[in-house]
């Protein structure tokens, strides 16, 4: 079908050019034509292609990492971790005849009642994978690291009771696993006691937010906070010490039938930071996008007589930066076993955009536009055979603030485009005609 196209032009063409050709050119015509040549055309084929803020990328960290964004304009690391337990009574019955009976006092300093307390010790852990497949040759500069501690208690009680009984949360204290695994204490913590006066209104109380900032450069694996449970019944219903009494003991003598207490416990850290020489490593996924390309049966359907030779191509990286962050980039091509194919770049820049002052904080510097790297490198005819196998991309990536403290928002992206260029020699031996065209 195609040599018919091909010979209906040639035959038109000779209808237009016949008056005008010479004899000796005429009796060319009369010949069988056979067309031989070379061309060089350009295909491009499609890779990857893709755009992530720093949380998507830092979500590549480990199948691990569990670490979610907030709204807020920075973007906000945030790990989440909530207990409870329930303290039956030793009865464990659902209800009793009566309440205790309430003793009053005389006012006056020595008829104050005393409160006698029932003390346990909570313990909550939250653990934190933002560091866990990450290397630190510098070091790290974060402007917060809140760590917020919300309590509540509730207890089934008679209404009389309520204000002869209480519950009190005090004493926290903060340790945490450094990259390493050894615990460490958060020194120099000074917070108010969370105290409840009605146990039966089921609300949450907050201790004071905590910056834990300092304690970056350790990189924690996990942070602890430990805090005292302290449960306080008045003299006026109680007419002896209860401290070394089992808790469910306790509730007995109060009437309670169960007492329960929670806590939720928060850890936010906004990336307004400084990095120096941070590296971590993620694979690429290609799906089989590279395997279905074959490079051999480009053209090789257009027209018999044509010989392609396929023995290098380009494969071209383009990066579009709007984090605030200088990154270098090492890239390997790896099969499903996980085995090393090739090593497509090394230590190639990825350039930071031009950074500027927050238009909503003055104090913070933020990226302004994106720039742009393109990374190549050139495949061979040996390389070319392995792109088949290959089913990630193995990234090394390193990155820096370059001295500065930047703070990375919500629409900060890294936008990648993967691409090959094919360069085929595509040689042609077609023979149009088997008697000449007059």
């Amino acid at each position: 079908m195609k040599k018919n196209r091909i010979f209906v032009l040639i035959v038109a063409a000779v209808g237009l050019l016949s008056s005008c050709l010479r004899s000796d050119d005429l009796e060319l015509l009369r010949h069988p034509i056979h067309v031989t040549g070379s061309v060089n055309p350009e295909y491009g084929v499609p890779v990857a292609y893709g755009e992530m803020n720093i949380n998507d990328i830092l979500s590549r960290l480990s199948e691990q990492y569990q670490g979610i964004i907030t709204d807020d304009e920075v973007i906000t690391v945030q790990y989440q971790a909530t207990g409870s337990d329930t303290i039956y009574a030793l009865s464990n019955m659902p209800s009793f005849s009566s309440a205790p009976v309430i003793r009053q006092h005389h006012v006056g300093a020595k008829d104050e009642p005393i409160w006698y307390y029932k003390d346990t010790i909570v313990m909550d852990t939250i653990d934190v994978d933002f560091f866990n497949d990450v290397q630190l040759n510098g070091g790290i500069d974060i402007s917060h690291i809140w760590l917020t501690l919300g309590v509540s208690a509730y207890g089934d009680l008679w209404d009389t009771l309520v204000p002869y009984i209480h519950a009190q949360f005090d004493n926290l204290s903060i340790s945490y696993d450094d990259h390493d695994g050894v615990r460490k204490t958060f020194s120099g913590l000074s917070v108010d006691p969370v105290v409840i006066n009605d146990i039966t209104d089921g609300f949450e109380r907050h201790f004071d937010s905590v910056d834990i900032a300092r304690i970056i450069n350790d990189m924690p694996r996990r942070v602890y906070a430990t805090y005292r449970l302290r449960f306080q019944v008045s003299s006026d219903v109680q007419n002896s010490d209860i401290s070394s009494l089992p808790f469910n003991q306790v509730l007995d003598s109060v009437r309670m039938t169960r007492f329960i207490y929670s806590a939720d416990i928060n850890l936010n850290m906004p990336l307004s930071v400084k990095f120096n020489d941070l590296s971590f490593s993620y694979n690429l996924d290609l799906g089989d996008g590279l395997a279905e390309v074959d490079l051999n049966s480009i053209g090789q359907n257009v027209s018999e007589g044509l010989s392609i030779d396929v023995d290098s191509s380009l494969l071209r990286m383009t990066l579009d930066n709007g984090i605030p962050l200088e990154m270098t980039l090492d890239a390997i091509l790896k099969d499903a076993n996980g085995r090393d194919l090739k090593t497509l770049f090394s230590n190639e820049l990825v350039k930071a955009p031009v950074l500027m002052a927050n238009p909503n904080n003055p104090l913070d510097t933020v990226a302004f536009g994106s720039s742009r790297s393109i990374l190549e490198t050139h495949l061979d005819a040996d390389d070319l055979q392995l792109l088949s196998q290959a089913k990630t991309i193995k990234v090394n990536l390193k990155i820096n603030s370059r001295n500065t403290h930047v703070s990375i928002r919500r629409d900060d992206f890294l936008k990648i485009k993967v691409f090959l260029r094919v360069h085929p020699s595509v040689a042609v031996d077609i023979s149009l005609t088997d008697d000449g065209l007059l």
